[in-house]
């Protein structure tokens, strides 16, 4: 199944395909818009989510302590993140009629299933930047977390791209 979401903007695929290919990242560079876009729109939420906490818990929100703010404005992306990214996984499942060959299921590739693997390295790259900004709020543990999601879901681009996915 063909990415959903536009192709990449292509003069960004150039610019990280020759690092993509240095570290075997092939189907990076077919995704690398949806990392970026997933990293800003987290940020985004990250940014937003003061106004709207304060709008909703009007009395809960404003009486917390700023370090106890940052891990609740985090926690707002968290929430909506692992929904859409579960939605995202859960369609990318039963659409996908290409991963009903065994062998596609984990080692293949589609592109729905690149998308999938984008949006979530995109939020565990906004999550290692929260996580090294507010080392004093989450320390080590957040951290290592962090930088551990963001190998393992890096892995996911190594798998090679069938002809019909990069035309």
């Amino acid at each position: 199944m063909h990415d959903p979401f536009f192709p990449p903007y292509r003069p960004l695929q150039d610019l990280v395909t020759p690092w993509a290919q240095k570290y075997n990242l092939n189907t990076l560079p077919l995704h690398i818009h949806e990392v970026l876009i997933a990293f800003v729109t987290y940020h985004a939420l990250f940014l937003l989510s003061p106004l709207i906490s304060a709008w909703l818990f009007p009395r809960h929100y404003p009486s917390l302590k700023p370090r106890t703010r940052i891990n609740w404005d985090v926690h707002v992306v968290s929430l909506i993140q692992s929904t859409f990214i579960s939605a995202l996984g859960l369609y990318a499942m039963f659409a996908d009629k290409e991963r009903v060959e065994q062998e596609h299921r984990v080692f293949g590739y589609t592109g729905i299933g690149g998308a999938v693997q984008a949006f979530a390295l995109g939020y565990f790259v906004w999550d290692l930047a929260m996580s090294a900004a507010y080392f004093d709020v989450f320390g080590i543990g957040f951290l290592a977390h962090a930088a551990s999601a963001v190998i393992v879901f890096s892995f996911g681009f190594v798998s090679s791209p069938r002809r019909e996915e990069i035309g």
